[in-house]
């Protein structure tokens, strides 16, 4: 290969899966991705990414090269942040992929109180919905245990989950607000098919709009406990039902272990977790 920054893009498509997606990730447009991806091929004789459902994935001709790429560009990382700070450096930036529920009620409310952590760090934090590996992302924290492959783990915590409505709600008492059809085999999804026997009789993108209909219209919906536990209106839909317990995991690229920033944003999510944790308990206490 003699253009080496053919590399940046190779690594961009595979993390991202779309040319728009890598485009933002290179700070370029769609049509120098394209092209560059192009070029490559064609001095490969054969295709660099095979077009799918998912998005775009890397052939067998140039997944070692990625490999490398990723490896090198993890320890080049490592070694930069692993050096003292010089008066006026730049902060480090650090993308974190999750659920948007988990950044507002889990991550957002521990900033005010981690300032000396995160000195010297700029935070980006970008939704991420479904499993589909790191991205563009330095730190993913997403439901359940990530997938294998050359990917770092911990175990964050856990969120509970459980069916509220509004007190002295009028509403008919088997119509409940749930997530969009992507998520139906979701256990909050199965909690309120099982709790009601039926289906949502109304359907959104996310907790926050669960969170503001269960307002508005007194209908049931699932909720995190520490989203509901901020409204003194709420109230379980069922007294007595047992929460679903949802495991969180973090991981990041396996290049990144000896990475003191990361090491640094790992141990801040840790702990958002561990008061998270602190303020579910006290909600059920109260129930």
């Amino acid at each position: 290969m003699d253009n080496w920054d053919d590399l940046r893009f190779l690594v961009a498509l595979s993390r991202t899966g779309t040319m728009t997606a890598a485009a933002k990730m290179l700070g370029t447009n769609t049509a120098t991705v394209s092209r560059r991806i192009e070029r490559l091929s064609e001095t490969l004789g054969e295709p660099a990414f095979v077009k799918t459902a998912h998005g775009w994935k890397p052939s067998t001709s140039v997944a070692r090269l990625i490999d490398l790429a990723q490896t090198f560009d993890g320890e080049l990382q490592t070694a930069l942040n692993s050096r003292e700070p010089s008066e006026g450096s730049q902060q480090v930036p650090v993308n974190i992929g999750c659920p948007p529920f988990v950044t507002s009620q889990v991550l957002i409310p521990n900033m005010s109180t981690e300032t000396e952590t995160l000195s010297g760090i700029g935070l980006t934090f970008n939704d991420r919905l479904l499993r589909e590996g790191l991205g563009e992302h330095d730190i993913v924290v997403q439901l359940g245990t990530p997938d294998s492959g050359r990917v770092v783990t911990r175990k964050a915590g856990s969120i509970l989950f459980n069916m509220f409505t509004k007190r002295g709600s009028s509403a008919e008492t088997n119509r409940w607000i749930g997530l969009s059809e992507m998520f139906d085999q979701a256990p909050v999804m199965t909690m309120g098919r099982d709790m009601f026997d039926t289906q949502p009789a109304v359907r959104v993108e996310n907790f926050a709009a669960i969170f503001s209909l269960i307002h508005v219209t007194g209908m049931h919906g699932p909720l995190p406990e520490i989203m509901a536990a901020a409204s003194s209106e709420l109230e379980y839909s069922k007294p007595g039902t047992e929460p679903f317990e949802a495991e969180f995991w973090i991981m990041f690229h396996e290049t990144r272990r000896s990475d003191p920033v990361i090491r640094r944003v790992v141990d801040w999510i840790m702990d958002a977790f561990v008061k998270l944790d602190e303020v579910q308990r006290r909600h059920l206490e109260s129930g």
